[in-house]
């Protein structure tokens, strides 16, 4: 009974806790009074008859108010780049309590003229966005990559504080395409009657390149596809070319083993009667293998476009063994097991076609290619 007590009076102290964190008070006690606000005021929503919760409100909401203005003078008051991110979100938040404010019933009661501030914000969203093109702007004559980039997050800005601000939309663009590492991959060239497979293999490669860096400043292109974009400057190239490969190579073994089975069931007639008792029968089994080997060698070469400069440089290797087997036997079948029955059974088949063989030796070429190009990009990966 005493521990039944115990439980009730530890979740009664548990649930006045997180009553009270919800209210407010816990936000007040620590100063952060824009939080207290905004709890008190969904407090007043269920409970507006709570005076504790009343008394937070009345107390919070002023001193919320002070406190987003001197971070707002103080913003002013400095050269620092960001201090319109400051003062935007100062003026958001007060904007932010007036309208919790005035459409809660008891708290507008409590506070009836909440401070609206919607022509500071425009304005202040007016000024971060012309600060934030203007920084665009100049980061983007820089001419470098990491300075686009650092322009496309300036233009982003400016356009999150007004949207389609001035010519911001293609200034977004125009970073973009500066800020994105362009590389050609070019196509291996292999013999005239591997080209199909060889092309279909450097079709899927770019594919996955290109999910690989989906949303990343980072992007692959055909010879083909640069061309076309009038691409005057890409900045690397990747070579790849099947340095060796075989296909076709035939391998034949012929494998014959004498096999007897003495548990055979057998039925004779003894006097007139029928005996049954384990006779011995022998055979000659023949199993005929034959594979076809397929493997070869990848070589990828990430170059500089400037200066032809190799960047890093990897062969990958794969194989592929396609094998079919039949057999031939002369003597019992009931010495045979029933595998090897089953071998007897078939006859030798025609092997897949050249091209799909040479597929199956680059699967594995292609995932080790994949995860080296992906690794050597990784530095260049940049969400937007």
């Amino acid at each position: 009974m005493k521990r039944l007590k115990f439980v009730l009076v530890m979740f009664a102290a548990a649930v006045a806790i997180a009553s009270c964190g919800s209210s407010g008070k816990k936000a007040l006690s620590k100063g952060d009074y824009y939080a207290a606000t905004i709890q008190s005021v969904n407090k007043l929503r269920s409970s507006p008859e709570k005076e504790d919760v009343q008394y937070t409100l009345t107390q919070a909401y002023p001193l919320a108010v002070a406190d987003a203005k001197r971070a707002i003078s103080n913003a002013q008051a400095s050269n620092n780049p960001a201090r319109f991110d400051v003062i935007v979100t100062q003026y958001e938040r007060l904007n932010k309590m007036a309208d919790e404010i005035f459409h809660c019933l008891k708290a507008n009661e409590l506070i009836p003229s909440p401070e609206y501030f919607q022509s500071e914000l425009a304005n202040a969203q007016r000024d971060a966005a012309e600060q934030s093109y203007n920084l665009g702007v100049a980061a983007l004559q820089a001419r470098t990559i990491e300075q686009a980039r650092v322009a496309y997050q300036h233009f982003l800005k400016a356009d999150k504080y007004m949207p389609g601000y001035q010519d911001v939309l293609s200034k977004i663009n125009e970073a973009m395409y500066a800020a994105t590492l362009r590389v050609i991959v070019e196509a291996p060239v292999t013999p005239t009657n591997f080209q199909i497979s060889a092309d279909f293999f450097y079709i899927n490669l770019l594919e996955e390149f290109g999910r690989t860096n989906k949303n990343k400043l980072v992007r692959f292109y055909t010879p083909e596809e640069a061309k076309n974009e009038n691409m005057r400057d890409p900045h690397q190239y990747i070579v790849l070319d099947f340095a060796e490969f075989t296909v076709g190579n035939i391998r034949e073994t012929n494998n014959t083993f004498e096999l007897k089975n003495d548990s055979v069931p057998t039925t004779v007639t003894v006097n007139g009667q029928k005996v049954t008792g384990m006779t011995t029968v022998t055979a000659k089994f023949t199993q005929h293998t034959r594979e076809i080997i397929s493997g070869g060698t990848l070589n990828v070469r990430l170059l500089d476009a400037t200066n032809n400069r190799a960047l890093s440089e990897k062969r990958f290797s794969g194989s592929y063994t396609w094998e079919t087997s039949w057999g031939n036997f002369s003597g019992d079948e009931r010495a045979l097991s029933n595998r090897q029955i089953e071998i007897c059974k078939r006859e030798a088949i025609l092997p897949p076609p050249n091209q799909d063989m040479f597929l199956e030796f680059t699967k594995p070429i292609y995932t080790q290619a994949v995860s080296f190009v992906r690794s050597f990009y990784s530095r260049w990966y940049y969400n937007y």
